[in-house]
C-alpha cells in the first residue's frame, strides 16, 4: 500500500511539474535495429516499406513501471531499384540467391521517404500516446557517401488517471474529475550520414516545448512543458569471415540533465541471425538477438539487466520486436542500410 501510494504520488508530481529536468521519452533498447525512433531522418532509407511493432515492459516485479507500444511505417518515394544492386558478401544477400562477390555499390539517387509512428506508453497512473507523420529526403554528396534530413510532426497527449489515484491530499484540486488530459504539438528533427560502412545521426525531439495546450480541461497551473531530448549516435561495420560486426555508440541529452552514452555491439552471421549488447552508463547491460526470418519477416528481443538502484527491486527489462519488409521486390533479407 506504502509503495503504491508513493508510486502515485511521485506520477502526480512528475505531471505536474512536467517541465522539471529528466527523460520523458520511452527507452528502447533495440533503436539500432529501427533508428526511427530517434531520428526521424532514416524514414525512406530502403527500397521497400519497413513496418514494424515493438512491445517494452520495463522494470519487472515494479508496480507501475512503464510499459510501451509502438508501431512505425516508412517508405521511399521515388528510389530507383538499379541503385540497389549489391555491393559485397553483406547487406545484398537475397533468399533466392548466394552473395555476388562482384556486385558494386551504385550510389544512392536523390529520393524522398515518408512515414508514421504510434505510441502508447503506460508509467503508473499516466498514459502517454502520440501520432508524428514523417518526411525525409535523401541525397548523395559523393559516388558511396549520402545524406538525409528529416522531419516528424504531430500530437502527443497525456492523461492522467485520477479516479484511481490514492493522494496524501483528496481535496487537491489536480484530482477533480476522472481524469486530466494535455495534448501538446510535437516536432522532431534530423539528419543522418551514411556510407555502406559507416553512419552518424544528429537529431533532436520534442523541440516544441511550448507552456500553452491546446485544451485544458480544468482551470490549473499544471504545466506541460516538453523537455528537448538530443541524440547523436556513430557506428562502423566491418566483416570478420561469415560475420559483420557493428560496434556504435549514442549519447543522448534530456535538457538540462546530465547526457548518457550508450556503447553497442551487434554480430550478425549468414545475414539471418544476430546477436548484440548493450551498455548503458549506469542504467543497464542489454543482451540482444534477431532472426531474419525471410525476405518479408523478422524479430528480436533484448533483455535489459539492470545495474541502478531499481535493481534490488526489479528482474529487468523485456522488449520483443517484429517486422514484415513489404514491397520487398529484390527480396533482401537484412537491410542495407538500417543497422
Amino acid at each position: 500500500m506504502k509503495k503504491s501510494l508513493v508510486l502515485v504520488s511521485l506520477t502526480l508530481f512528475w505531471m505536474a511539474s512536467f517541465s522539471a529536468a529528466g527523460q520523458q521519452m520511452p527507452q528502447f533498447s533495440q533503436y539500432m535495429t529501427n533508428s526511427l525512433v530517434i531520428n526521424p531522418a532514416v524514414v525512406g532509407i530502403e527500397n521497400y516499406m519497413d513496418v514494424r511493432s515493438s512491445f517494452r515492459k520495463q522494470w519487472i516485479g515494479i508496480e507501475g513501471a512503464p510499459t510501451t507500444f509502438y508501431t512505425s511505417a516508412h517508405a521511399s518515394i521515388g528510389k530507383n531499384d538499379r541503385n540497389a544492386q549489391g555491393r559485397g558478401k553483406f547487406q545484398y544477400r537475397t533468399s533466392k540467391s548466394h552473395v555476388n562477390r562482384n556486385n558494386k555499390f551504385h550510389r544512392v539517387n536523390p529520393h524522398h521517404g515518408v512515414g508514421a509512428m504510434v505510441q502508447v506508453d503506460q508509467a503508473g497512473l499516466l498514459r502517454t500516446s502520440s501520432v508524428n507523420l514523417m518526411y525525409a529526403f535523401h541525397i548523395p554528396l559523393t559516388k558511396s557517401i549520402n545524406l538525409s534530413t528529416g522531419i516528424s510532426a504531430g500530437v502527443l497527449k497525456n492523461s492522467f488517471n485520477t479516479n484511481r489515484a490514492r493522494a496524501i491530499n483528496p481535496s487537491d484540486a489536480a484530482l477533480l474529475g476522472d481524469q486530466v488530459n494535455l495534448t501538446k504539438a510535437d516536432v522532431s528533427v534530423g539528419t543522418w550520414l551514411y556510407t555502406p560502412k559507416a553512419f552518424l545521426g544528429i537529431s533532436g525531439a520534442q523541440l516544441l516545448n511550448s507552456k500553452s495546450d491546446f485544451k485544458t480541461p480544468l482551470d490549473l497551473s499544471i504545466s506541460a512543458r516538453l523537455i528537448p531530448h538530443y541524440f547523436v549516435t556513430a557506428g562502423y561495420r566491418f566483416s570478420v569471415h561469415d560475420l559483420m560486426i557493428t560496434p556504435s555508440v549514442l549519447y543522448k541529452k534530456a535538457g538540462p540533465s546530465p547526457g548518457a552514452i550508450d556503447l553497442n555491439v551487434k554480430a550478425m552471421y549468414d545475414e539471418r541471425v544476430w546477436i548484440g549488447a548493450s551498455y548503458r552508463d549506469k542504467d543497464a547491460v542489454s543482451f540482444l538477438f534477431g532472426l531474419y526470418v525471410s525476405h518479408v519477416l523478422d524479430f528480436g528481443y533484448s533483455y535489459d539487466l539492470t545495474t541502478s538502484g531499481q535493481s534490488e527491486n526489479s528482474a529487468g527489462s523485456h522488449e520483443f520486436m517484429v517486422g514484415f519488409k513489404l514491397n520487398n521486390k529484390l527480396k533482401v533479407l537484412c537491410p542495407r542500410w538500417i543497422w
